[in-house]
């Protein structure tokens, strides 16, 4: 005996309806020249950049993937070397800042990652939980929050660990605020995935 086939929720058809629309209007103008700049029709640029100014934006998206991968190694090394030096019941909050330390450390190597491989599970999760580090100020306060937890963590090592990490957000923080369309650029074959392609594949694999 098979059971009856059983509707979705409403609220996942809304979604989807409001996927596939968004998905079927056409580009405007505006966004079609931005597409041109970023390399990514969903994100918009309020100004064309120069070739002189795209070369320096590349370098910064470069460089700053390559620098937030480097501190969360950092990171995560400090935390573990931490976590092993611990030793009493006295020392258990820092127990749970080197355990909050490895997760945040974690997380944000993670969304570095799905910006640059395009993991389409993996951006979708962040997005859903952790909207705000896809916003160049929002990444920055928190690249500035996990500073503040180095500093919860005894010893030399977490003490400069948190120094480089905080002047780390707070650069970015100020570069965003003097070159705010550098941080808009993103280069073709990178940025968010789509799920376009992911279709496509699947159609091919049927």
């Amino acid at each position: 005996m098979s059971l009856p086939p059983q509707a979705p929720p409403a609220w996942l058809v809304e979604e989807e309806d409001e996927k596939q629309h968004s998905a079927n209007m056409p580009l405007s103008p505006q966004r079609q020249n931005s597409a041109s700049v970023t390399g990514n029709p969903d994100i918009s640029s309020s100004r064309r950049l120069t070739n002189e100014q795209e070369s320096k934006a590349k370098l910064l998206y470069f460089g700053m993937k390559v620098l937030t991968l480097a501190l969360c190694v950092l990171m995560l090394c400090t935390a573990s070397i931490s976590l092993h030096a611990i030793s009493g019941v006295s020392a258990s909050g820092q127990i749970f800042v080197a355990t909050y330390m490895i997760f945040f450390s974690v997380l944000l190597a993670a969304f570095e990652i799905a910006q640059m491989q395009q993991i389409l599970w993996l951006d979708h999760m962040l997005r859903r939980n952790f909207g705000f580090l896809f916003a160049a100020m929002g990444k920055a306060f928190f690249v500035i929050f996990v500073a503040f937890l180095c500093f919860g963590l005894d010893g030399d090592l977490p003490l400069a660990t948190g120094i480089a990490v905080a002047a780390f957000g707070g650069g970015q923080l100020a570069m965003y605020l003097k070159y705010p369309a550098y941080f808009e650029y993103v280069p073709p074959g990178y940025g968010p995935p789509t799920e376009q392609p992911l279709a496509q594949s699947d159609n091919n694999q049927l």
